[in-house]
């Protein structure tokens, strides 16, 4: 993703922000973004898990939460200052969004979750894409299998071993894979060997709802209950043009820059890197890399 696109994403959401008392036309935003309308809702669904629609109207619902407090404007005045074509539109949009009617909500002055702004520094652009800042998570034990070769750095930069390494186990060894879990979810797990700056093990594989018997070369593993770091990398390309280099930036900001600015550390012997390949394309990809993290001392 370069510069320009960027930067118009950016604007994009300063836009949506300015425009929130105006009818949000998408088409107009998506024209003045020069970014298709597919590539923005695929954004803002990476960015908000909602469509940039649920997005913009929970924008509208959440600042309109000061003139229900604040002002004694009418609920019909307060549905037409946000554009809403209808009183009732309001009211339901209002009640999906909070659980609670704006009269209850006035009357009662509940706490309730906004939607808030998207935080345009919540994302760095590194290589070809974006890189959201992490969610939190705990994942429970899981299964995969797959098969597993030592990786030497300084090849996989010069001859792109691991992508030829995904492209085999994807025609050679998953179809032979039983108990799969979601056969479009591509798991690469990233084993650190005993001199992590010459090679690592690399692991493409897949999860399975139970410990398949290991049958060579097909490898079987328990990854245990674990808190995570989860980064999402998204990029308007194809997910088999995410290269060795393009790793190496994400990993020196992940290691390099967050993890020496957090109170986090790296917490295991192992990270994978999962590419749900149903919502990709040959222009657009989304992968999530899950670190292992503990709380430093």
């Amino acid at each position: 993703m370069n510069k320009n696109q960027v930067s118009s994403i950016k604007n994009t959401i300063i836009m949506i922000e300015e425009q929130l008392k105006e009818p949000i036309n998408l088409d107009h935003i998506s024209k003045n973004a020069g970014i298709s309308k597919c590539h923005l809702h695929r954004l803002f669904k990476a960015f908000t898990g909602k469509s940039m629609i649920a997005y913009v109207r929970g924008r509208k619902l959440s600042k309109s939460l000061y003139e229900l407090l604040n002002t004694d404007m009418t609920i019909l005045d307060i549905a037409c200052e946000y554009a809403f074509e209808y009183e009732q539109s309001y009211i339901r949009s209002f009640q999906r969004q909070f659980n609670i009617t704006p009269t209850q909500y006035r009357q009662s002055g509940a706490e309730i979750p906004i939607v808030q702004k998207i935080d345009i520094n919540s994302f760095k652009s590194i290589g070809e894409g974006l890189i959201l800042e992490p969610r939190m998570i705990i994942k429970p034990k899981f299964y995969v299998q797959g098969i597993k070769s030592e990786i030497i750095h300084l090849e996989n930069l010069q001859n792109q071993t691991t992508n030829s390494l995904a492209k085999e186990y994807e025609n050679d060894y998953l179809p032979l894979i039983a108990n799969k879990t979601n056969p479009a979810v591509y798991i690469g797990l990233v084993i650190y060997s005993s001199n992590p700056e010459y090679s690592n093990l690399y692991m493409p594989c897949t999860e399975t709802s139970v410990l398949n018997p290991n049958t060579p070369p097909l490898e079987s593993r328990i990854i245990p209950m674990q808190e995570y770091a989860v980064f999402r990398y998204v990029g308007f390309h194809s997910p088999y043009n995410i290269t060795y280099k393009a790793l190496l930036n994400l990993y020196d900001y992940i290691f390099k820059e967050w993890l020496t600015t957090t109170s986090y550390q790296s917490a295991s012997y192992y990270h994978f890197e999962k590419l749900d390949l149903s919502i990709c394309s040959e222009d657009y990809c989304e992968m999530d890399i899950y670190i292992p993290i503990t709380s430093k001392a």
